[in-house]
């Protein structure tokens, strides 16, 4: 029995924040400073605001998108908004995680700007 609960407290230690940092095959995890928060009949936009360049790399490339949409009516919606919200108002990022191929795009996220919302947190 003891075996047992040490293996699960060990278990639940390791699935802390570093989750986040680990994205699944065909998905990517940003940093989000939320500059606005867009509701639709068919969908909802979050915004990121543009990360300063780096330090020697103005310039060096697009980086990763700054729209992140998802359905109004999936199972994620509601969790999406309210996060994105509690967000903005506190002038707190969020880590978004996204998948990388904008054919899974939800309908008015277009292919050169905006990918589909995955996963969410709160940081």
């Amino acid at each position: 029995m003891k075996i047992i609960l040490t293996v699960l407290v060990l278990a639940a230690g390791l699935t802390g924040t570093a989750v986040a940092d680990e994205a699944p095959e065909g998905g990517a995890w940003v940093d989000c400073t939320v500059s606005s928060v867009a509701a639709f009949r068919d969908r909802v936009i979050i915004h990121c605001a543009a990360p300063p360049p780096a330090k020697g790399l103005e310039g060096a490339g697009e980086g990763p998108p700054r729209d992140f949409g998802i359905e109004s009516m999936g199972p994620l919606t509601d969790p999406v908004l309210r996060l994105a919200m509690g967000a903005k108002s506190a002038g707190r990022p969020l880590a978004i995680l996204y998948v990388k191929d904008p054919v899974a795009n939800p309908p008015g996220c277009p292919a050169d700007r905006c990918r589909r919302i995955a996963g969410i947190e709160l940081r």
